[in-house]
């Protein structure tokens, strides 16, 4: 018998929909859709906006960096974790960029969940299905309770 995920069950409700709402700041900064969500894999898309770019009006690495965090949080949410985590590191290969004005791809999933550590991958595609970067990341599991997404949903938080 599997165990019921509430978490999976209202962040479905989410798909197509952009985050307008979020217990994270920078999740409204970046503007993301869900697109996809399963236990352990989140896919969102990112418009590129003017405030993401480099002076060539490419993403700025560390705005491509925040995106692959950002979608890899939320793929760590879908397993209903019981305590909260914090990225112990994120090892970005950026490949490719993309210009102001366009949407990316990112797919997070989980790679092993550990009682204490949680490793996950994140590629970020462009419109045409490229690769524009690759990522893998380890997250230790805090001591602070996690954040139930179906109570803050229903408290207007999220």
């Amino acid at each position: 018998m599997t165990k019921s995920n509430p978490t999976i069950a209202y962040l479905k409700t989410l798909i197509n929909k952009p985050f307008l709402r979020s217990i994270s700041p920078s999740t409204l900064l970046l503007g993301g859709t869900l697109r996809h969500i399963d236990v352990g894999e989140a896919w969102i898309d990112y418009p590129i906006k003017k405030e993401m770019s480099n002076p060539i009006g490419m993403i700025q690495g560390g705005f491509l960096a925040a995106i692959i965090d950002d979608t890899i949080g939320l793929a760590f949410f879908s397993m209903d974790p019981k305590f909260m985590f914090t990225t112990t590191n994120l090892n970005v290969n950026f490949l490719f960029g993309a210009r102001v004005g366009e949407v990316i791809h990112a797919k997070a999933n989980v790679i092993r969940m550990g009682k204490k550590i949680a490793n996950f991958e994140c590629k970020v595609f462009n419109a045409a299905g490229e690769v524009i970067a690759s990522s893998t990341t380890n997250l230790v599991v805090t001591t602070v309770k996690a954040i139930q997404f179906a109570d803050l949903h229903h408290h207007q938080q999220i």
